[in-house]
């Protein structure tokens, strides 16, 4: 029985320094890579970020990133040379985009791009950023519900005169 434990002891050890050994060759060394962090963001043309309202996107040779309000991506550059990229920004029916040459000299840095696209509204607190035209829209609705609104009274008004009129003096 003796023998069984020790050879058991003996296995175990075994495994315990094939697993130490494999551990210790998974040695991770450091790559440094040329890279520069893009900052992609879209604001109307009264300066309000159109954080909701805007689809950003940013293309460089084999690399194509797209999200709402904003981009922050990380581009790796070619040591020798340059990448040429294009920001774009879509909001509103009106579309901006700009063109930015990226060089080894900026690696590591953050390269902020913002876009105005030329759309102007306001932001209304409660719902966000609200276009002129969309304000322009909703001035008018309310200006006809109104004008509904009083057409209803007025009509209201002459149809309760006439009953009034007929109960006080019944027709011949």
């Amino acid at each position: 029985m003796k023998s069984y434990y020790a050879a058991l002891a003996l296995v175990l050890s075994l495994m315990l320094v094939g697993i130490y050994t494999a551990h210790a060759q998974q040695v991770q060394l450091p790559v440094y890579i040329p890279a520069v962090n893009v900052d992609v963001r879209a604001l109307s043309a009264n300066g309000m970020p159109l954080t909701k309202y805007a689809i950003v996107g940013l293309t460089c040779a084999q690399y194509n990133v797209s999200g709402v309000g904003g981009v922050s991506v990380v581009i790796p550059i070619p040591s020798t040379g340059s990448i040429t990229c294009t920001a774009y920004a879509y909001s509103f029916g009106i579309y901006a985009n700009r063109t930015v040459t990226l060089t080894a000299n900026e690696s590591g840095e953050t390269i902020p791009i913002t876009l105005v696209i030329p759309v102007s509204g306001y932001y209304v607190p409660g719902i966000g950023f609200v276009p002129v035209g969309a304000l322009v829209a909703i001035a008018v609705a309310i200006v006809i519900i109104i004008i509904l609104i009083v057409i209803a009274l007025i009509e209201y008004s002459n149809w309760r005169r006439r009953r009034l009129a007929r109960l006080i003096k019944p027709p011949e």
